[in-house]
């Protein structure tokens, strides 16, 4: 029984950080990026729309750090 309660234990460690942005790619906010276009291929290539592990699309439009749209 324990060594069962310690195979499901790592196998939920696993899955929480298979969720989570990898150290390669640290989490980032719109403050991190000079315009709109370094945001948005950010977004883009890191899954967004569909998935926004940054949530750098606040309402989720499709459209990240949309403040930065002035700086295109």
């Amino acid at each position: 029984m324990k060594r069962l309660l310690t195979v499901i234990a790592v196998a939920a460690v696993a899955a929480i950080a298979a969720g989570a942005p990898s150290s390669s790619a640290a989490d980032k906010d719109c403050a991190d990026f000079k315009t709109w276009r370094q945001a948005q291929s950010f977004f883009i290539k890191h899954g967004g729309p569909f998935k926004d592990p940054h949530r750098l699309d606040g309402d989720h439009d499709g459209t990240a750090c949309e403040r930065l749209l002035r700086r295109y």
